[in-house]
């Protein structure tokens, strides 16, 4: 049988192969088993293909594929280990030496301490998802009062002063048995800065609002940001993602400073009544209020004109026009001011006839 020297996932020696119906075998069975218990993904990373049953046997014993092994259901020979929830055969000593280890909570620093569960245990704990890891339903913290997972971390602070990631425990689809092992100052290390440039791990990251609070993932961190503070619906709509308030009071004087707020009492109880102009502030404000708040019906504007050869950017700030400096055309919508400065004389080009024509009537 020909199989690659290295694990196509980890890189690692591919000592174990796993034998699959679709035909790739270029994985190591500590993949396959990753992905297949922790992940319960069945699929074949390759190809995709749903493989309900995979078999992993020494290199020097493996057939040349899954379809020449004489499966019975789930039976394979006394020399085979059948997982039954991750639907992998092991070669029975293999099993017992290399892969039940990783299912247990042994201490990992010295050989006192071993507390790995019996496989009885091991399925009543699959049947709940507790030794998945997945935590993210909180049955971690049934396990944390006094289960195998508790007595571990009280060995390894106790006897050695190291401990676990809590957040890693959790939410990390790892197993326990081959997390890392930190001192405080390693595990500060890791929590803000990540475990080093060549693992691409750059740390748990940190609400600011929450300080010291972290979270796994940046995935995490904006579930929390969105359902624990405020965003501006403006600013999204302008392109302005990502930009988050503490609470609600902050967010207000945000739209105060940066947008359009109707002062109205009841606008203001009501929260969000905001608006990107003052255009359709002052609508809103006509329709539901029955007038401006201000008292007045003009609306401030400012203007910035570009004109070719000025020294410099290209603008230049105006000064606030009144309203005898404009002319409007039929329906009422545009205008232009009465005279524009011209940097090349009054027969200056313009830049389209259109363009022109479409002024000069305006003016008119």
């Amino acid at each position: 049988m020909k199989i690659k020297k290295n694990c196509l996932i980890c890189y690692s020696d591919l000592t174990h192969p796993c034998l699959t119906p679709c035909g790739h075998d270029d994985i190591c069975a500590i993949c396959h088993l990753r992905l297949r218990h922790l992940h319960s993904d069945k699929k074949c990373p390759m190809c995709k293909q749903e493989n309900q049953q995979v078999i992993i046997d020494s290199i020097e014993n493996a057939k040349e594929s899954f379809e020449e092994y004489p499966l019975w259901g789930n039976e394979l020979g006394n020399e085979y280990f059948f997982r039954e929830d991750a639907g992998m055969f092991f070669p029975t000593s293999y099993y017992e030496q290399e892969i039940q280890p990783y299912f247990g909570y042994s201490c990992g620093v010295c050989s006192e301490y071993t507390d790995d569960i019996s496989e009885n245990n091991q399925q009543k704990q699959e049947s709940t998802g507790d030794n998945r890891q997945p935590s993210r339903n909180n049955k971690s913290k049934k396990s944390s009062k006094g289960g195998p997972l508790r007595r571990l971390q009280d060995h390894l602070r106790q006897k050695h002063h190291l401990t676990l990631c809590q957040l890693c425990v959790e939410f990390k689809r790892d197993f326990v048995a081959v997390l890392p092992r930190f001192t405080p100052s390693q595990l500060k290390t890791h929590l803000t800065k990540g475990d080093g440039s060549e693992s691409g791990f750059k740390g748990h990251p940190l609400c600011e609002f929450c300080r010291p609070k972290r979270f796994y993932d940046l995935t995490q961190l904006h579930m929390h940001l969105q359902k624990e503070h405020y965003r501006c619906h403006v600013c999204d709509k302008q392109g302005l993602v990502d930009q988050y308030f503490r609470n609600y009071d902050a967010l207000e004087h945000h739209f105060d400073r940066q947008h359009f707020l109707c002062k109205d009492s009841q606008c203001l109880a009501a929260r969000f009544m905001v608006f990107e102009n003052e255009i359709d502030l002052r609508a809103h404000e006509r329709s539901i209020h029955g007038g401006p708040s201000t008292g007045s019906t003009k609306i401030q504007l400012e203007f910035k004109i570009r004109r070719s050869g000025y020294a410099g950017e290209g603008y230049e700030n105006q000064t606030l026009p009144n309203e005898t400096d404009f002319q409007y055309g039929l329906d009422g919508q545009a205008f232009v001011p009465e005279s524009l400065p011209a940097a090349n004389g009054p027969n200056e080009e313009t830049s389209h006839p259109l363009h022109f024509q479409r002024t000069e009537e305006l003016r008119a």
